[in-house]
């Protein structure tokens, strides 16, 4: 889960932020340490994640049907 410093209304956006480190050493990534991130860069990451590849559900369940039958034919 990731933890937000702080939540800010919408005028608080436009001034400049002291930016935590998002991480000292980002190939080691702890689970157990929360991600240190400020509210606008979190909304900038959803933003990155919502204009990347859409799947639809039935898509994505053909897919894994699919997966599905290549891996038990494999096994035999």
């Amino acid at each position: 889960m990731t933890k937000i410093n702080y939540f800010s209304s919408d005028s608080d956006l436009s001034t400049p932020k002291d930016k935590p480190c998002i991480c000292q050493n980002s190939d080691k990534w702890n689970p157990n340490v929360p991600l240190q991130t400020t509210q606008e860069e979190f909304w900038e990451h959803i933003h990155e994640i919502e204009q990347g590849e859409f799947t639809s559900l039935d898509e994505g369940f053909q897919k894994f049907e699919q997966w599905k039958a290549a891996l038990l034919k494999s096994r035999l």
